[in-house]
């Protein structure tokens, strides 16, 4: 499972986005991808591989600023609207693997609906718990640090390749995590990619790539941070 893996020789901004419109529906076909919206984010979820390939979503500093914060709930369950590709708990357990958020429960401790939407599986990915706990947090936390200082962060994360499956339904285990970070105020993208897991960590920095080098990998095209994955919405 992989969003089109692009040819490695070089190619220029305006060749990835003309080739994103062109490979955007076969990605559909293969993967089985659904667009599901929510109230601070948006899961391009695959069906067949039955995690979100795409996580998108606008941080602001309002977001982190309430007086009265929202309790963690750890209810992970699948999303009643789509119980039928989300229903993925059994899958999970005694696998090995966290159920890794794509959108951290800390972005959403200002909004009880967000805070429910935040744990349906729908916004899980299979994590080392290593990997979890350690630099995919550590980038959560600066994210609403700059996301303070900054006030509005748009936001994309997602996975590359498949190296297990877990559970009878088959959750694909990726073999890499990638996040997009755009920052309007700078215009200014910030972009990592980490291997899934549980090796030795490395500094964050370590983990930094080019926007290029994701748009590559991915097929996908962002515009001032802004990327639309074409699928069928329900």
């Amino acid at each position: 499972m992989q969003l089109n893996k692009l040819p490695d020789h070089t190619l220029s901004g305006f060749w990835y986005c003309l080739l994103f419109l062109i490979v955007s529906f076969s990605v559909s076909a293969q993967t089985g991808l659904q667009k599901l919206t929510y109230t601070y984010y948006t899961s391009w979820f695959s069906t067949i591989e039955h995690i979100p390939l795409v996580v998108s979503y606008t941080l602001t500093e309002e977001m982190l600023s309430c007086t009265h914060t929202v309790t963690r709930t750890n209810k992970f369950k699948p999303d009643p609207a789509h119980k039928e590709i989300t229903n993925l708990a059994k899958d999970y357990r005694r696998s090995g693997y966290d159920r890794g958020h794509n959108m951290n429960a800390a972005d959403n401790e200002c909004s009880v609906k967000g805070m429910e939407q935040c744990f349906y599986f729908s916004n899980m990915t299979p994590q080392p718990h290593s990997f979890n706990a350690g630099r995919w947090e550590d980038l959560e936390k600066l994210e609403r640090i700059e996301a303070t200082q900054s006030h509005t962060l748009i936001i994309t994360c997602g996975s590359i390749g498949v190296k297990e499956y877990i559970g009878e339904d088959k959750v694909a285990v990726p073999n890499e995590m990638w996040k997009v970070i755009y920052t309007p105020a700078t215009e200014k993208y910030q972009c990592y990619l980490f291997p899934n897991s549980d090796e030795g960590m490395k500094e964050l920095d370590a983990y930094k790539v080019t926007l290029s080098k994701i748009e590559k990998l991915t097929a996908l095209c962002f515009e001032k941070g802004v990327v639309e994955v074409k699928a069928k919405d329900f």
